[in-house]
């Protein structure tokens, strides 16, 4: 096997040839050096095959350093190769000049083998470093970009039953830590999950799966809404590490639509309107689910007594949360009024977005918002 194959290239650039001889003999043990006398040669050579380091002067005619410098790091194929200025030029203004186009360092001539040597020695270390940094980011990337996909698919496998409902959702990521799902059980009773788990991301979306399989394999049992919580919640202590949980209010409508149980585990307080007016806030009186197992799930449960053009309301704390820069929260006050608006003069609730987006002006959402509203 050829010995040269398996040393990193330097290219050193140079118009004195003498100077090029000096930069061999004290590299050419180690690496193989490759020369070009002019900056138009020194890039018809990296074009051809990308070293692993350039050696640069600055004084050369036709093309100085500082332009050769310019071009390969404005060429996104070549930009990430370490170039030292290598030269007589010993000012200061020179060797700013010099870093600020991109180069890594500025040594000065005469040169000096030890100097040299560590400094090429350093630069191509990094530049290893780097790359296998890279390389492991993008396989990192690649990863999250599968896991992504499968829990957006095993979340989106089960139909949402929308009778009856309007909804919100905008997500600060697409692997959301809110839960939304509704179906119609076979004995005739609604229920709609509203959940939302600690943080957000591929962290919070992981449980999102289970959730969600949980939820409609009971709910076609004709489970009622306290087994199916218990059954999330014995699943959730069982297979989440400590620390991530889940918050959520589940609303179960009767088939005869006359009243509905509702179920607040560490949730905003859900809302009841009668006739555009807020007439009950069933506030949270739970823990969130995942945190002990032993939750008496059934007696923790708000009877409402419904009729017609009744609405119930349900939302996450992304928008009473929702921050502006004089860390200022969006509040209850500003939602029950949009929601009271809303129901008067039948609004979209998309309306809200542009009310939150005004509210938080420069600052970005940092939760996922989530709204759903049920009409009796």
């Amino acid at each position: 096997m050829d010995n040269r194959l398996s040393k990193q290239t330097i290219l050193a650039v140079d118009d004195t040839s003498t100077n090029l001889d000096v930069v061999k003999g004290i590299l050419s043990d180690k690496y193989l050096v490759q020369a070009a006398i002019s900056g138009l040669m020194a890039i018809k050579i990296i074009e051809k095959k990308k070293p692993d380091l350039i050696l640069l002067d600055i004084m050369m005619p036709d093309m100085d350093g500082y332009e050769v410098c310019k071009r390969i790091k404005e060429n996104a194929e070549y930009r990430d190769i370490p170039i030292i200025f290598l030269t007589a030029k010993t000012e200061v203004e020179d060797e700013i000049m010099g870093l600020g186009l991109g180069a890594v360092d500025y040594i000065t001539k005469p040169i000096s083998a030890p100097i040299l040597k560590a400094r090429v020695k350093t630069h191509l270390a990094l530049r290893e470093a780097t790359q296998k940094l890279d390389a492991h980011n993008q396989q990192l990337i690649r990863e999250r970009e599968i896991i992504e996909n499968i829990i957006i698919k095993m979340r989106s496998a089960d139909t949402f039953d929308d009778r009856n409902l309007r909804h919100l959702v905008s997500l600060v990521e697409i692997t959301a830590g809110d839960i939304l799902l509704s179906v119609f059980t076979p004995d005739g009773r609604q229920l709609v999950l509203l959940g939302d788990f600690t943080g957000h991301g591929l962290t919070a979306a992981i449980g999102g799966p289970l959730v969600t399989y949980i939820f409609h394999t009971f709910a076609n049992k004709s489970a009622t809404g306290a087994e199916i919580l218990q059954e999330i919640n014995t699943q959730l202590c069982a297979r989440l590490p400590i620390g991530l949980f889940f918050a959520a209010i589940l609303i179960e409508i009767m088939e005869q639509k006359d009243k509905a149980y509702i179920y607040n585990s560490a949730m905003a307080e859900a809302l009841l309107f009668k006739e555009g007016t807020i007439k009950k806030r069933l506030p949270s009186n739970m823990l969130p689910l995942g945190v002990v197992k032993d939750l008496d799930i059934a007696s923790k449960s708000a009877i409402v007594a419904l009729q017609k053009g009744d609405r119930l309301m349900a939302f996450s704390d992304g928008i009473i949360e929702a921050t502006n820069k004089n860390n200022v929260m969006f509040g209850m006050k500003p939602l029950e009024e949009f929601l009271t608006k809303s129901i008067k003069e039948n609004l979209p609730l998309i309306d809200l977005l542009e009310i939150l987006n005004n509210h938080v002006g420069s600052m970005s959402h940092n939760d996922d918002i989530t709204l759903v509203e049920v009409m009796i």
